[in-house]
C-alpha cells in the first residue's frame, strides 16, 4: 500500500510539472474584423504574441502550429510567432504534428500524404485519409476524405510506418467511416470497428482478447471501457434484423485484457475518470416531444473509488489539473483534482465540446438568439486559470 501512495505522488508531482511547463506557450484568440474572424496567439500572461492577422489557426504541437494567411495558404510558426515554412499553394488542408511528421491534404489529387518539421514532403500524397502517427504508426484509408464532418462508407488499408509503407494491412467492414475517427493507437493498443463488432490489435497487428467486443473506447493511461453483449445473438442497431436488441454490459479491462472495473468509465485523464450513474441526454417522448435531462455523475480513481465526494450534473475529462463540470444547482466551471471550484463561469457562458485547459488557457462563450430566430450574437471570451480576461470578441451572425 506505501508503494501505491509513493506512485501515486510521484504520478501527481509528473502531472503538475508537466501543466507548469505548458503555460509558456501561446493559445489561439480571434478578434471578429469586417468580413472575417482572424486568429492571433496570446500568452498565459495576456500578452499578444500574434496579432490577429491569420484567417485559420492550429494550436501548437510539438513547438510548431499551423497558421492559413489572408491568400489562404498554410505554414507553420514557431512560439514565438515566427513563420517556419510557407506551404505550396496546392495544399488545401494540414493537420498537426505528431511524431515529427504532419498530415496535408493536396487540392489537385485531393490525396493525403506528410510533412516533415521543414516542410518538406517525406510521404507523397496516396490515401484519401490518414491520420495522425502514434506508437510509430498511422492509420490510412480510402473512400472518405480528410475534414468532412459527415459520416459516409470509407475502408481502412491499414498501418504505415514513417517511410510511408502499410506495414499492418487492415481488412474490416466499416461501411460507417467509424475508423476514421477511432483508429489510432494509444497505449499501444488500436481499436478497429469491424461490422457491428470491435477489435483490438496491438502495434504489430497481432488480434487481443478472445471476448467478442461490442463497444470500445480508445485505451488511455492503460485503460479501456469495453461493452459486450448479453443475449448474443443480438443486432446493434445498425441495420434491419430479426435479431433483438444488444444489452450491452460496460467494464474497464487494461491493455492485456483484465478486467479492472466491472461498470463503464470515461477515457482516463490524470489518473482520474468521470462514470455516469444514470440519465442524460435527448429523450422523445410518445408525443414526439423533444426533451433534455441532466445525468448524474462522478469521478472516481482507476480503483473505482470515488475522488469527490459530490455528484455532477454533467462533466467532462481532467485537462492539466481542471475538468469543466456543471454542478447539481446549474454552476458551471472547473474543478480541481480535490472538487474545489477553482473558476467559475459567468452567467449564460459556456465551453466548448472538448471543454478543458489547453496551455493554461480556456476559450468560453455565450450565445443570444433573437425571437425570430434570424439573429444570433456571440460574445466569446479567452480566459487563464486563474479566471483572468485575456480577451473578448463579439459577432454576430445573421440568418435570412
Amino acid at each position: 500500500m506505501k508503494r501505491t501512495i509513493l506512485s501515486f505522488l510521484a504520478f501527481f508531482e509528473l502531472a503538475l510539472y508537466a501543466v507548469a511547463q505548458n503555460f509558456t506557450i501561446p493559445g489561439i484568440f480571434r478578434e471578429t474584423g469586417e468580413t472575417n474572424r482572424y486568429c492571433g496567439f496570446i500568452k498565459y500572461d495576456g500578452t499578444v504574441v500574434v496579432k490577429p492577422i491569420y484567417l485559420n489557426a492550429h494550436d501548437f504541437s510539438e513547438g510548431l502550429a499551423a497558421v492559413q494567411d489572408t491568400n489562404k495558404r498554410w505554414g507553420f510558426i514557431n512560439t514565438a510567432g515566427k513563420r517556419v515554412f510557407t506551404l505550396p499553394a496546392s495544399v488545401e488542408r494540414v493537420g498537426d504534428f505528431h511524431e515529427g511528421l504532419c498530415w496535408f491534404r493536396d487540392s489537385k489529387s485531393k490525396k493525403v500524404g506528410y510533412i516533415n518539421r521543414t516542410g518538406k514532403v517525406v510521404i507523397r500524397p496516396q490515401w484519401d485519409y490518414a491520420l495522425d502517427f502514434n506508437d510509430g504508426l498511422a492509420a490510412v484509408g480510402e473512400g472518405r476524405y480528410m475534414g468532412e464532418q459527415l459520416c459516409q462508407p470509407g475502408r481502412m488499408i491499414g498501418y504505415i510506418d514513417h517511410t510511408g509503407n502499410v506495414v499492418i494491412p487492415v481488412n474490416v467492414t466499416d461501411f460507417y467511416g467509424d475508423n476514421y475517427k477511432s483508429a489510432n493507437f494509444s497505449c499501444g493498443r488500436a481499436i478497429l470497428i469491424d461490422g457491428d463488432s470491435v477489435l483490438i490489435i496491438d502495434t504489430k497487428g497481432n488480434k487481443l482478447f478472445d471476448k467478442k467486443y461490442r463497444r470500445a473506447i480508445l485505451f488511455s493511461e492503460g485503460l479501456c471501457s469495453v461493452g459486450v453483449a448479453t443475449n448474443e445473438p443480438c443486432n446493434t442497431g445498425d441495420d434491419e434484423s430479426d435479431l433483438p436488441d444488444c444489452n450491452i454490459h460496460w467494464s474497464v479491462i487494461d491493455t492485456a485484457g483484465n478486467m479492472v472495473l466491472d461498470h463503464s468509465a470515461s477515457a482516463f485523464r490524470e489518473g482520474v475518470a468521470f462514470r455516469r450513474l444514470s440519465g442524460g441526454g435527448v429523450h422523445l417522448d410518445e408525443n414526439n416531444t423533444v426533451s433534455i435531462t441532466d445525468g448524474d455523475y462522478i469521478y472516481i480513481d482507476a480503483t473505482g473509488k470515488q475522488i469527490i465526494e459530490r455528484h455532477f450534473k454533467d462533466a467532462y475529462s481532467f485537462q492539466e489539473g481542471l475538468a469543466y463540470v456543471t454542478e447539481m444547482d446549474g454552476t458551471k466551471g472547473f474543478i480541481d483534482h480535490t472538487g474545489k471550484m477553482v473558476f467559475k463561469l459567468p452567467e449564460g457562458y459556456i465551453t466548448y465540446n472538448s471543454g478543458g485547459f489547453k496551455n493554461g488557457m480556456v476559450t468560453i462563450w455565450k450565445r443570444t438568439m433573437t425571437k425570430n430566430g434570424k439573429t444570433v450574437h456571440y460574445d466569446e471570451e479567452v480566459r487563464n486559470r486563474e479566471g483572468k480576461l485575456l480577451w473578448e470578441d463579439s459577432y454576430t451572425i445573421y440568418y435570412r
